[in-house]
This record gives C-alpha cells, sequence and structure tokens, in this order.
C-alpha cells in the first residue's frame, strides 16, 4: 500500500484550463487566449444597408357644397414612405484546420469588419461548432 501512496504522490498532472473567448457586447471588447483553435470554417460578411424614411403629409381636403355655399375641406393627412436598399458585394475570409482566433480577427479587419461585427461572427461560428472554446458574452 505505501509502494501504491509513494507512486500516486509522485505523479505529475498536466491540467490545461480550457480555451476562452470573452467579448463584452457594450464596448465591443474582445479577450481571448493564445490557444483558442477554430475547425475549419468559412465566414462570409457583406453590407446591407436599408433606411426607410417616412414623412407626414397634410392635403388640403376637397372643397363640398352645402345648399347653395361652398365649404372648404377637411385637410387629410397622408403618410409618404421611401425605402432605399443599398449593398455592397460580400466579402469573404477562409481558415484552414487548425487556425486561431488571431489569424480570424487579422482576416476579418482586412475586410472591414468593426469589432462588433466580430463579435457577432464569433457568436454565429462558436453556433456552427467551429469554435474551439467557451464564448462568454458579458
Amino acid at each position: 500500500m505505501t509502494i501504491l501512496i509513494s507512486r500516486v504522490q509522485n505523479l505529475s498532472i498536466r491540467f490545461k484550463s480550457p480555451a476562452k473567448v470573452v467579448v463584452n457586447e457594450r464596448t465591443g471588447t474582445i479577450v481571448m487566449g493564445g490557444d483558442v483553435r477554430l475547425s475549419p470554417v468559412s465566414v462570409i460578411h457583406g453590407s446591407l444597408t436599408i433606411d426607410v424614411e417616412t414623412t407626414h403629409i397634410v392635403l388640403p381636403g376637397q372643397p363640398t357644397m352645402e345648399g347653395k355655399t361652398m365649404m372648404p375641406g377637411k385637410p387629410e393627412i397622408v403618410e409618404e414612405t421611401k425605402t432605399t436598399v443599398g449593398d455592397r458585394p460580400a466579402q469573404s475570409i477562409q481558415l484552414q484546420e487548425g487556425a486561431n482566433v488571431d489569424e480570424l480577427i487579422k482576416g476579418l479587419h482586412a475586410i472591414g469588419a468593426t469589432s462588433h461585427d466580430i463579435i457577432s461572427i464569433l457568436q454565429a461560428i462558436k453556433a456552427a461548432g467551429g469554435l474551439q472554446a467557451d464564448l462568454e458574452v458579458i
């Protein structure tokens, strides 16, 4: 029994803490360890903008006849909605097996992604099973 206890006491155990990415959506801050790996993944990032502008126009009412007298009509308020859609071609990056999050961030910056875009992309990659780390959103 003493031999078993001495062997157990002399065992060295290597512990590796799990990889983790922490993002703050409010500030756009992303903090990660250097060991965060990705499975093969493709990211497509585009820019779609939709502007909806609503204005109210007051139209004069149609005059009406009351007896022999012409009366002014009641004004009518009409909504006029104008929609504009703009889109740029989507940009993409591809990462190979074993790529790390640092390579992902550099690629996303190269295609013009903001920190808020990167947070959304990291969440989507995690949901797709491509982020080999815990993702904590604060």
